[in-house]
């Protein structure tokens, strides 16, 4: 017997479903099949899935119409799935799921994608929800067997070191699915492309129209050397952004944003055959793609591509969304809310993996994507700090203090982090995170309780465990030079902690209508008004981004709730 998952919206996947005598469904609304139950209705459905787990009668078909309310309802309902695939022989099994990612895991079903959106677990297309994608891999569709074909976009040299794959793919509807795929989950900061054709053909219609286009090249078999000469030049520029960083992954860590590149080509053996040595130049471009981030995507097999993609069945709507998607991605989105912006409904103050502790967004780039601030070491835990500045006037001023330190307590619990201020707060101080004291006595606190346990960092203290709590300490300083001048001792004590801050916990925001300059201290970011908007600025690297559009409710009702 068949067993299928039909996925995608209600207009798409309802003319599909299984209708008429034999057919029992568990599913809300209206529906045309024999009997259908309420998946909230439980002795009806068990009573149902008990008589399909005895085998049922021949030819009769379970419905399962909209997987993820259903499973609501009942959560061991995947088990139940399993076993009466696995053992009633003579019954058909249909689910209905609205994205690819709703589907039971470990159940063997014949996958029928029906909606391009469905088949990267969005429902509708937004910039801010959708450009959430990482460059590792990416659905195109489905094979033969009904199972989903993932494409890894990225390999491990040695199991060591990432880096880019070189692609092949000969069907025209996969190699479209694969770029527009990548258009609908990255944002041009992380991913670009350059489209070659060897003739005028359509093969990226509707394609061309994205932001992420660096470039679109026509009848490239008329002049393959000067296209050639282009991709080497790119391909040594990037070189020279990158340095001596190890990959372009690990240059991406310290924020200088170089996106990938794909290079899709489209009439590759045509533009080989009106000059040989393009193949050879593009082999010297793919040979960097490491450091480089050049990867590319041909429609043949060639010496330079790693991977060859199976053919495999785009989704049928693929044709209609490469128009309207392109053209989607240019226009203007609301300003995410603070919540919407974390990607968190209230705070959260869960364990992180290491490199993202003590990373938040302060605000959203012109993609709607987070920008982010991250307190650790630049030296020792590869991240922006420890130190930073906020330059503004002081009217301003509270608002990006405000976006970096309540990012920072959303996710981080009063035994991870605390805050003080110096100068007057930002209208905080309700936070749980809230500290007071004196910091020079903060700082041989910290010192001794390091060397008493045998520890050098604050690092290493949390990495073993200690029962005592050991947090980290935002020390926020308003006002910074007026302060100094009043109190020519204070700058003392601020290039301490400046030195010390590294090693033991304690870093430095520091506010001012102009840059600091402070003698004695070094400071690795800086969030500053200009007359474009708020920059983020770290070493070369300058984003733009805005504030969340309800920060000054947050700023007043977070504090609060979380003392709840």
């Amino acid at each position: 017997m068949t067993h299928l998952a039909l996925v995608g919206p209600a207009h798409l996947v309802g003319p599909r479903t299984p209708a008429g005598q034999g057919v029992y469904r568990i599913g809300r609304g209206e529906s045309q099949a024999a009997v259908s139950f309420d998946p909230a209705d439980e002795r009806r459905r068990q009573n149902l899935l008990t008589w399909f787990e005895r085998g049922g009668e021949p030819g009769a078909t379970l419905l399962i119409d909209d997987w993820k309310l259903c499973v609501e309802s009942d959560p061991g309902l995947a088990d139940t799935v399993r076993w009466i695939t696995t053992t009633a022989h003579e019954v058909d099994v249909v689910i209905t799921a609205r994205v690819l990612g709703d589907l039971p895991d470990n159940v063997r079903l014949r996958v029928d994608v029906l909606d391009f959106l469905a088949l990267h677990g969005i429902h509708e297309f937004s910039k801010t929800l959708a450009w959430k994608g990482r460059w590792w891999k990416v659905p195109i569709g489905v094979d033969s067997a009904g199972e989903p074909v993932v494409v890894e976009l990225t390999r491990f040299v040695d199991g060591k070191w990432r880096t880019g794959s070189h692609l092949s793919v000969t069907s025209p509807d996969a190699f479209r699915s694969l770029v527009l795929g990548l258009m609908t989950t990255h944002s041009p900061r992380l991913f670009q492309t350059i489209l070659i054709d060897a003739h005028d053909t359509d093969a990226f219609a509707g394609l061309d129209q994205a932001p992420h286009v660096q470039g679109h090249h026509r009848n490239a078999t008329r002049n393959p050397a000067q296209l050639a000469d282009v991709l080497l030049a790119e391909s040594q520029r990037r070189l020279d952004v990158v340095g001596n960083t190890w990959t372009i992954f690990h240059h991406r860590g310290f924020d200088q944003v170089l996106p990938q590149l794909l290079v899709c080509i489209s009439g590759f053996e045509d533009i080989v055959a009106a000059d040989p040595s393009f193949a050879t130049d593009l082999a010297i471009v793919a040979k960097e793609v490491g450091k480089s981030g050049i990867q590319l995507l041909l429609d043949r097999p060639h010496a330079t591509t790693d991977l060859q993609i199976d053919d495999c069945t785009a989704p049928v709507n693929l044709e209609e969304l490469a128009v309207s998607l392109p053209l989607l991605m240019h226009q203007t989105e609301p300003t995410p809310d603070f919540f919407t912006l974390h990607d968190l409904p209230k705070h959260a103050w869960r364990p992180r993996p290491v490199a993202l502790q003590y990373r938040a967004a302060v605000g959203a780039d012109e993609h709607g994507q987070p920008v982010e601030v991250d307190l650790k070491s630049t030296h020792l835990q590869d991240g922006m700090g420890p130190h930073g500045e906020v330059v503004a006037p002081a009217e301003r001023r509270a608002e990006a203090l405000n976006a970096l330190i309540l990012g920072q307590l959303l996710r981080h619990s009063p035994d991870d982090l605390r805050v003080t201020f110096v100068g007057g707060s930002t209208g905080l101080d309700e936070a749980p995170h809230v500290w007071h004291g004196d910091l020079l006595e903060d700082l041989d606190r910290r010192a001794r309780t390091l060397a008493d346990n045998g520890f050098r960092t604050t690092w290493d203290h949390r990495a073993a465990r200690r029962a005592e709590p050991l947090p980290e300490l935002l020390v926020c300083v308003n006002g910074v030079r007026d302060l100094v001048e009043a109190d020519p001792e204070f700058l003392k004590t601020l290039q301490t902690l400046s030195e010390a801050g590294r090693s033991y916990g304690q870093h430095l925001l520091l506010a001012d209508s102009i840059p600091s300059e402070l003698p004695g201290i070094v400071l690795s970011y800086r969030l500053e008004l200009t007359g474009r908007g708020w920059t983020r600025r770290i070493s070369r690297s300058v984003e733009s981004f805005v504030l969340p559009t309800d920060l000054a409710d947050v700023a007043r009702s977070l504090p609060i709730a979380m003392r709840g």
